[in-house]
């Protein structure tokens, strides 16, 4: 932030060196007038001297001086971020990579983790009235289902087809969506956001994610994990549950470390399904986040100025204390 740092109005500071300067012949003419006051008897200046029971260290000047600075610095218009525009901000592009494996058939969620999933989905489809929005399945292998559409209505038949039977390659590569993803995104690619829906990511993901993510010219990550961290029984159509190779069950519980270390080695924003609608307010903060890091061109810098108008406000309320008029 302190490297964005800057003045909308910079021509304002100028008044900073004059605030300065009465500040201090207002100071010297007080230690002047102070200076007289030893000539005369103690006693008698005692009686004399007007609101005498004051701190000498702290004088109305003072006050007035910190207020004019915040006054001047506010007007000058800091500001360290920018706000993007409306156009751009609803045309923020979005791809979502599904997962749709056997542990996505987990009943930890009810009715199972992939249906919770297209709930979520929908929901942050619909909260992005406008918006262009793309949707890639994925298991052991990736494949666009929904190119980037603002309709929202189309998503949802397709979402509902989703089912771990029809995916060609069991498992869940994360890294097979990344070149689907860019491909989609296409130039909007730095203004956009790559979402995993899934239920967590192996360490076979982690090098790829990260190494995509420190390229130029790639989207944001972003994940958000469906599912208990305790796991459920993963369950077939006819009801069994699912099984692995050698036999038991497979195993849909969610490494919460490994989550962590996406989160910091590939820069994956990381968030927690959950009941009500706090996980999609918080994914639309991000990605209305990763909008503002690109290089929108209609984008204005936010004046930050109002910050320093408290402290000056404040500092004028000292004015009707008795002995803080300032007289000049």
């Amino acid at each position: 932030m302190i490297e964005l740092l800057h003045f909308i109005r910079p021509l304002w500071l100028i008044a900073l060196p004059a605030i300065a300067l009465i500040w201090w012949l207002v100071r010297r003419r007080d230690a002047s007038q102070a200076m007289v006051g030893h000539f005369v008897a103690p006693h008698l200046r005692e009686a004399l001297t007007i609101n005498r029971n004051a701190r000498s260290g702290l004088r109305a000047i003072d006050g007035v001086a910190i207020a004019l600075l915040a006054t001047c610095i506010a007007t000058a218009g800091p500001t360290w971020s920018k706000q993007a525009s409306p156009w751009f901000s609803e045309t923020a592009p979005l791809v979502i990579a599904i997962e749709v494996s056997d542990s996505m058939r987990s009943n930890d969620l009810q009715p199972t983790r992939l249906d919770r999933a297209r709930f979520k989905v929908m929901d942050l489809v619909a909260a992005r009235t406008g918006a262009r929005t793309a949707l890639i399945a994925y298991a052991g292998s990736a494949h666009i289902v929904v190119p980037p559409s603002t309709d929202a209505d189309i998503l949802q038949p397709f979402l509902e087809s989703l089912d771990p039977a029809i995916m060609p390659a069991g498992g869940a590569d994360a890294s097979k969506v990344l070149p689907l993803a860019q491909s989609l995104l296409g130039e909007q690619a730095t203004a956009g956001t790559l979402l995993f829906v899934n239920d967590g990511f192996d360490s076979g993901d982690i090098a790829p994610l990260a190494k995509f993510a420190n390229q130029p010219d790639t989207p944001a990550l972003a994940a958000l994990i469906v599912g208990t961290d305790e796991g459920g029984v993963a369950l077939m159509p006819d009801g069994s549950p699912v099984m692995v190779v050698g036999g038991g069950r497979l195993d849909t519980s969610i490494d919460t470390s490994m989550l962590r270390r996406v989160s910091a080695e590939a820069n994956v924003s990381v968030v927690r399904a959950g009941i009500g609608d706090a996980d999609i307010r918080q994914l639309m903060r991000t990605i209305q986040s990763n909008l503002r890091q690109a290089d929108d061109p209609d984008a204005r810098w936010t004046d930050q100025g109002w910050w320093f108008l408290w402290p000056a406000a404040l500092l004028s309320l000292l004015w009707f204390r008795r002995g803080w008029t300032m007289q000049w």
